[in-house]
């Protein structure tokens, strides 16, 4: 019996559909578990006052956080705020001329001017900075030195 293009069409969709509905159940598209991170930050005993801070777990997206003027951070990596993933990590931590609340808005990385710390804490390769990401973890305390 000859098949239409319109019977052909349907059988496709209903195949095409059938195959999402199984990627959706395989897990396709969870998000990973994620656990809330707030620290502070300081610069040889001091409170780094502005910049920024970000926790690179071993596989997925970072999560990033504003430093606040007393040197604390909460971190996010789907939203603000929503923790990062649970592992663990790697953590680094920018803090730029162009960074400084009230002061012009930066256009990129590389136009942020110089690096206020030690260049070595703005690389997640060379910062030094690990941590484990874990529900009800304490606060992370990132000391960062001049020297």
């Amino acid at each position: 019996m000859p098949r239409s293009p319109d019977m052909l069409a349907g059988r496709t969709l209903r195949a095409t559909l059938v195959v999402a509905c199984l990627i959706g159940l395989s897990g396709c598209g969870r998000r990973p578990a994620l656990a809330p991170v707030s620290g502070r930050v300081t610069l040889d005993g001091k409170p780094l006052e502005f910049g920024s801070v970000m926790i690179q777990p071993a596989a997925g997206p970072a999560a990033r956080g504003t430093i606040q003027a007393d040197g604390s951070f909460t971190v996010g990596t789907f939203t603000p705020g929503d923790g990062a993933i649970v592992g663990p990590a790697t953590v680094r931590v920018a803090c730029y001329e162009q960074q400084r609340p009230g002061g012009p808005p930066p256009q990129g990385e590389l136009a942020l001017g110089k690096s206020l710390i030690p260049e070595k804490y703005t690389q997640f390769e060379t910062s030094g900075i690990t941590a484990t990401v874990a529900a009800g973890m304490a606060p992370l305390e990132v000391r960062l030195s001049s020297k």
